[in-house]
């Protein structure tokens, strides 16, 4: 047998080093079987939030249990949803969020449900390291610029900064008007933050704006402007289809729009036929025909005997993102504080299609996906006016 030439033997070990490099790389190779991967969240399941909180929890723990059903999970590991009530509570939800990261080690957080709850709450998972996925918080400062730290935070739930703008342009397009009145209720923050958006908008748009209002008293005041157009901004779905009411039982005929509240099925079946026509800008639409969002109302109706609304495809979504980030993250399972800063480097390059469409996250963590322009039915659902692409 002649002896192998010095080459011959360079290039076979170059060969097998190569080999071993990309069946050692990759995620194909990850085995996390028996580990867990704990999610939180905080969702308002009782207080105002009771029209937006239960329907998020049911369509996350649906996605959970997907998750968990597919035969790869995430490499193997299975994913637990421990939630919080935070009771519609702001100082209650901040308490919930520290408990969630220090006690119950949860390697990311969706929630909380309200966009005040949020400015308490997402501070302290800044300060305590881990992801927090925002699956309804529509208010300004909740990410890019917040008035505290939040590299931390994304969100899946389309900003009023953006949201109230297309509606307003569709609004405006559609009906023409020359005038409009703003509403929201006494004491809501959110409400009140929104009707400045919505003020700036119509007055981009060339309508003038009489008034900004929060009173029955009020409305009555700027019914005698005979504004031609309603913009309706709160943070609960049931005060806002209230006020829809009462603008038509004040006399009111013609078009209303509204904010994020508008999108919860609760507050169109509330403003049931007072509401039909009554359009706000969407993250989600049923009628979406895509795969992924036909699936989810299918497996939601399956599992609930119920329709979903924006607030459930946005935590079903929420969920599915955080186990995408996952699945590509290189978390190791013995530094918790360094898989959740892997997790959140992960998060920043996921790019899917989801039931709100084809979705990632800007470089300021916020979405990039398209906006569905929606109108009440009257009967408790919607119909599609427009779709703006990101």
């Amino acid at each position: 047998m002649s002896r192998p030439r010095p080459l011959t033997v360079l290039l076979s070990l170059l060969a097998l080093l190569g080999a071993a490099f990309v069946a050692g790389c990759g995620d194909d190779d990850e085995d996390w079987s028996g580990r867990t991967i704990t999610l939180g969240s905080v969702f308002s399941t009782t207080g105002d939030g009771v029209a937006f909180g239960p329907q998020q929890l049911k369509a996350a723990q649906l996605a959970v249990q997907e998750v968990n059903a597919d035969d790869d999970r995430v490499n193997g590991a299975r994913l637990e949803l421990v939630q919080r009530n935070d009771r519609s509570d702001p100082a209650r939800s901040a308490k919930v969020m520290r408990r969630l990261i220090e006690g119950d080690g949860a390697f990311a957080v969706l929630g909380p449900t309200f966009s005040n709850s949020a400015v308490q709450a997402d501070p302290v998972a800044n300060r305590l390291g881990p992801p927090v996925l925002a699956v309804s918080n529509t208010g300004p400062g909740i990410v890019g610029d917040c008035p505290y730290a939040c590299d931390y935070v994304f969100r899946d739930s389309l900003g009023e900064a953006a949201a109230i703008p297309a509606n307003v342009n569709d609004l405006v397009g559609q009906a023409d008007p020359k005038t409009a009145a703003i509403v929201h209720p006494r004491n809501d923050p959110f409400g009140e933050s929104s009707a400045e958006t919505a003020r700036q908008a119509f007055e981009a748009a060339g309508v003038r704006v009489p008034a900004v209002i929060t009173t029955s008293a009020g409305i009555r005041l700027a019914m005698n402007s005979r504004p031609d157009a309603f913009m309706i901004t709160a943070s609960s779905g049931e005060a806002a289809a209230d006020l829809i009411k009462e603008l038509r039982e004040a006399g009111f005929d013609g078009p209303i729009a509204g904010g994020n509240a508008f999108n919860s099925r609760l507050a169109s079946e509330r403003a049931g036929r007072d509401g039909e026509g009554a359009q706000s800008a969407s993250a989600w639409f049923a009628g979406n025909p895509s795969e992924e969002n036909q699936e989810f109302i299918a497996a939601y109706r399956n599992a609930y005997g119920d329709e979903p609304d924006q607030f459930a495809a946005q935590a079903y979504t929420g969920v599915k993102l955080l186990a995408e980030a996952a699945e590509d993250a290189d978390l190791g399972f013995t530094d918790l504080a360094a898989d959740r800063d892997a997790l959140r480097s992960a998060l920043e390059r996921v790019e899917e299609e989801t039931p709100l469409g084809e979705f990632s996250f800007t470089d300021d963590h916020d979405v990039r996906q398209p906006i569905w322009i929606v109108a009440m039915d009257g009967k408790g659902g919607f119909t599609l006016l427009d779709e703006v692409q990101p």
